[in-house]
């Protein structure tokens, strides 16, 4: 078997095993009907999604074409800057902002836990928390596209 060839086929296992993983969730997603349970924060409601295997990392695209979605990883769902009906929405392309703890949870929300809820659930809480140094912004870790749904009354 020539060096080519072998190489060839080594590289399109290689992308058959990276793309398997997706190709399940994706699939699990369209048996569930691809909506997933309460999924971030905007403004202090609780928004699902549809996601989309989508990277448009390499778009190019100016910062303003983008909303920011702050994710907390494990700590607490995701917080969003916009929703649709929002000026300035952009349609669901997602810059998604790493953000890590500097010390407790409970530091967090003595900093930007605004309203008493016991969550950071709005951008302003999660910019006190980051201003009043409870929270690191990690940067930019994923570009993509979903929808933003509201959570239906009794479901959260």
């Amino acid at each position: 078997m020539s060096h080519n060839l072998t190489r060839g086929i080594v590289r399109s296992l290689g992308i058959v095993a990276l793309a398997l993983p997706g190709l399940v969730a994706a699939g699990s997603a369209a048996q569930a009907g691809g909506v997933s349970g309460p999924a971030f924060y905007v403004d202090h409601e609780l928004y699902r999604t549809v996601a989309t295997p989508t990277d448009l990392s390499g778009t190019g695209a100016p910062d303003q074409a983008w909303d920011t979605i702050y994710s907390f990883g494990a700590v607490q769902r995701s917080v969003a800057t916009a929703a649709p009906g929002d000026t300035g929405y952009n349609g669901g392309r997602w810059q998604v902002h790493a953000v890590s703890l500097t010390g407790s949870y409970a530091d967090a929300l003595a900093a930007g836990d605004l309203d008493g809820n016991g969550v950071l659930d709005a951008t302003d809480e999660v910019r006190a928390a980051i201003d009043g140094g409870a929270l690191v912004d990690n940067g930019v870790v994923r570009y993509f596209v979903c929808t933003v749904n509201p959570v239906p009354r009794g479901n959260a």
